[in-house]
């Protein structure tokens, strides 16, 4: 081998071996001229500029020496950081894109953790494994439909499952969006996503898609049942806003809670949220996540701002609170339950007091008060039952005039008492149909005698008498009471056609009329003393409807009576 082919293959000092390892030579040797020559047209290298400055007189004192094992020249320490870091950089890159590569391949097969189908977890689980899963726990699949005070269960005639695994499993892993896969797994950990299609609001616009149903699902026998269930809960309620309806008897006044008792379910809203959640899987409907939407509204208009603005302008009605009383006792009370039938929503938002409500309920409280000729049983003294109608005793209330107080307590939220006004009274307010006397004179037509009982049942005064001749001049049953006690009188019977004079005009020594100023207890001297005592005279010596008594009773009777004593007669 020639001088110039050694040379060739003795490796340059300056530079590293290319060998594995970047081993050098052992001794360092000299470069051949021809390298020189070649090397001449490149670009000095640090030890060849060195070199150059040696050989211009620039040299150091001491020339470089080659120990036996030194390497050549090394590279710039920071250069060798600054490369090994992007070295590390490129590694972690690549080995998250082959993570995330192969997430984006997974996740387009499987679902996430914490995925449930109708309840199964499914976790993990390719369309295929999840179907099995879900078909399995799924024979016997129900769903509840509930919200206030309705609930409906659904569940399957059929013993094949309701639930399309999978169908259903490729329904929820077509929607995982894979290529988010690492966003989808951190929210899935952290129950972001436990259930499959879920939302918080309900779009009753969307489309039905019940696809993950099995052919086992009667969609047409749901809706009806479903549907008869929902007609059967709105039975009864009205649906309009009412005074009856919205009153809160524990709370005491009217509530939009109780107002909308009365609302009436959206039969269509119903139907169609239950099939949305059906078509999810889900095993229960919250009606009340339909808000508003789940009732038709009150009246077709109000808003829930408008029911609580009638609701707030009722009960500004509600502040009376006041106890009725006649001639001194209880009679009846009016507060917020009493008003609460009388005030009027014609207009929805807008209650008024209906006047013509109050003036009926009035009208009926006074007929249960009015006792005027009323038929009265009682007992008497000695024992005999008695009943009598008509007359013109007892108390007479004006219904007008109640109605006008109850409003103007209303109005005026008043509390306290009311005394009932009345053009009448008796003696005492008792219960319609029994005696409303107290001290009173009973005359017996039957027996032809007359008592007079005081407020204890004792006799004060007692006698027998003639009463009117059967026929016209009868005397008139009823309840009556002492207008007069002048004494004496000239008692003028009607004008007789033929003549034109009175029939009879009568002198008596004692007056004392009941029946307006024409019946009354009087004298008759002209009487025969005996037939005073004949209970069967009157039919031929009887008066013209007064009662005759002799002059001594008469006397007697005008000096123990007032005006106002009650007068009983009676069969």
């Amino acid at each position: 081998m020639s001088q110039n082919d050694r040379t060739q293959l003795i490796p340059d000092p300056q530079q590293p071996s290319r060998h594995t390892g970047g081993v050098q030579s052992p001794r360092p040797i000299a470069p051949s001229h021809g390298q020189q020559r070649g090397a001449a047209n490149a670009s000095p290298r640090p030890n060849q500029q060195r070199q150059q400055r040696q050989g211009n007189g620039n040299a150091p004192k001491q020339a470089p020496s080659h120990a036996r094992g030194d390497r050549g020249p090394v590279g710039k320490p920071a250069d060798n950081k600054k490369s090994g870091k992007k070295t590390t950089l490129f590694v972690v890159l690549g080995l998250i894109a082959i993570v995330y590569i192969v997430g984006v391949v997974a996740f387009s097969q499987v679902a996430y953790p914490n995925t449930t189908i109708a309840g199964v977890d499914v976790s993990f689980s390719n369309a295929s494994s999840a179907a099995t899963k879900v078909n399995s726990a799924w024979k016997h699949y129900k769903l509840t439909v509930t919200g206030d005070d309705f609930s409906w269960t659904y569940q399957p005639e059929s013993d094949e499952p309701i639930v399309d695994g999978e169908a259903a499993a490729k329904e929820i892993i077509s929607h995982n969006e894979s290529f988010m896969w690492p966003v989808r797994l951190v929210e899935s950990f952290g129950g972001k996503t436990k259930t499959t299609i879920t939302s918080d609001e309900v779009d009753l616009d969307q489309d039905v898609d019940l696809s993950m149903l099995s052919d086992a699902f009667d969609q047409k026998q749901f809706e009806e049942d479903l549907g008869a269930t929902i007609d059967d809960f709105n039975e009864g309620r009205s649906g309009t806003f009412e005074a009856s309806s919205s009153y809160d008897e524990q709370a005491g006044k009217f509530t939009v809670e109780k107002a909308r008792s009365n609302e009436k379910l959206n039969r269509d809203h119903v139907i169609k949220y239950a099939e949305l959640e059906l078509a999810s899987l889900a095993e229960t409907v919250d009606l009340t996540k339909l808000g508003n939407d789940a009732y038709e509204p009150l009246n077709g208009t109000l808003t829930n701002d408008q029911i609580q603005a009638a609701c707030d302008a009722a009960n500004n009605f509600l502040g009376v609170n006041v106890t009725l009383k006649l001639n001194g006792e209880d009679a009846g009370k009016v507060d917020g339950s009493s008003v609460l039938q009388w005030i009027s929503f014609a207009d929805p938002a807008n209650p008024t007091l209906d006047t013509s409500q109050i003036s009926s309920w009035a009208a009926e409280l006074a007929n249960g008060f009015n006792t005027v000729g009323s038929t009265r049983w009682w007992t008497r003294a000695d024992g005999k039952q008695c009943a009598v109608e008509g007359g013109d005793f007892g108390w007479s209330i004006d219904s007008t005039t109640l109605a006008k107080q109850v409003e103007d307590a209303i109005n005026n939220k008043q509390t306290g008492e009311i005394e009932i006004k009345y053009s009448q009274k008796a003696d005492t307010f008792t219960a319609k149909g029994e005696p409303d006397w107290k001290a009173y004179i009973d005359v017996d037509l039957s027996e032809q005698h007359a008592r007079y009982y005081d407020e204890s049942g004792n006799i004060v005064w007692e006698a027998n008498f003639i009463s009117g001749k059967p026929g016209e001049d009868a005397t008139p049953e009823g309840v009556w009471q002492i207008n007069s006690n002048n004494g004496a009188s000239t008692l003028i019977g009607a004008k007789d056609p033929e003549t034109g004079k009175p029939k009879y005009e009568s002198p008596v020594s004692y007056w004392m009329p009941f029946e307006g100023n024409m019946i009354g207890f009087h004298d008759a001297t002209w009487q025969n003393d005996k037939s005073f005592d004949n209970a069967e005279s009157y039919k031929w010596c009887g008066s013209h409807g007064c009662i005759n008594l002799r002059l001594a009773d008469a006397k007697a009777l005008h000096d123990c009576i007032k005006v106002g004593l009650c007068v009983v007669v009676h069969s």
